[in-house]
């Protein structure tokens, strides 16, 4: 009896034991449960991640820093209405405008870079056309420095050809040595002196000439003006052979027609027999010429 008695005791105790366990375990559960955080409204989380988009904008930093601060203040009123259980609504409708501000001031930055852009380009536009015009007046320096350089050469390669400078251009002046007597062949001698002027020919293509043929007044005046013509037009024939194109010379006789000096006089025939090779100025053409009287 007794052992039995002792058996029951044992088993009521055990019992209790395991009673008192499990209230424990629902009672820890409970206090767990309890002291667990609440969860956080998802339009609050969207208002988070809204703030935390609008951070990672660098734009927004540099364009929009006041409206990103009025984000984080709306956002910051509706943390503390959520965390003082101030009415689902109300938190809602902070997390609203925080968002709405998030997104306000990615758009006001967005403008205002795009702004800075357009702004940006304009500047570079402007400094693009300086730098055209700066470099159109450098080469505009260039090209006249360059012009005065050929310039300069061109009067001294006329001046070793002996060309005087006359209200028709610059005028190369053979004498009688370029022909034998009432001949119209060219000399040795006179070859030498077309072959320079050949060379020039050459070096400057925008140049013309006009071959002149003169005279004195000895024999009658056709067969001076036929000599003269004559003569001409070897001149004319001897630059052409050697390779000045044809329409660029133009060949005239003009007999006693127009004498430098007196022709009672053996000095004054002399110079009044010769070629006159008139080298017109750049741009002008020989078919248009006219002598002046």
């Amino acid at each position: 009896m007794i052992k039995g008695g002792k058996r029951m005791k044992v088993s009521f105790f055990r019992n209790g034991v395991n009673k008192g366990i499990l209230v424990l375990g629902f009672f820890s559960v409970f206090l767990v449960a309890a002291c667990a955080p609440p969860t956080k409204p998802v339009d609050l989380e969207r208002a988070d991640a809204a703030i935390e988009q609008a951070q990672a904008d660098s734009n927004v930093a540099q364009y929009a820093p006041v409206r990103l601060d009025e984000a984080k203040e709306a956002l910051q009123r509706a943390q503390v209405a959520w965390e003082e259980d101030e009415s689902v609504e109300e938190v809602e409708h902070l997390a609203y405008l925080a968002q709405q501000r998030a997104a306000i001031a990615e758009v006001a930055a967005a403008d205002k870079a795009a702004q800075a852009e357009i702004k940006n380009l304009g500047q570079e536009r402007q400094q693009m056309l300086m730098d055209v015009h700066e470099l159109e007046a450098r080469q505009a320096k260039e090209q006249a420095k360059m012009a005065e350089i050929r310039a300069d050469k061109l009067e001294k390669r006329l001046a070793e050809l002996n060309a005087e400078k006359t209200e028709r251009g610059y005028v190369l002046t053979l004498g009688d040595i370029l022909f034998e007597v009432d001949s119209a062949e060219l000399t040795s001698g006179g070859m030498q002196n077309l072959f320079r002027l050949v060379t020039f020919l050459k070096e400057y293509p925008d140049r013309e000439v006009v071959v002149e043929g003169h005279t004195d007044s000895t024999g009658s005046a056709v067969y001076n003006m036929e000599l003269s013509q004559r003569r001409a037009d070897s001149v004319y024939l001897f630059l052409v052979n050697n390779g000045i194109a044809p329409d660029r010379i133009v060949a005239h006789g003009y007999g006693q027609g127009y004498p430098v000096a007196p022709n009672n006089t053996t000095a004054g025939r002399q110079k009044n027999r010769r070629v006159e090779i008139v080298i017109l100025g750049a741009g002008k053409q020989a078919e248009e010429y006219q002598r002046p009287g």
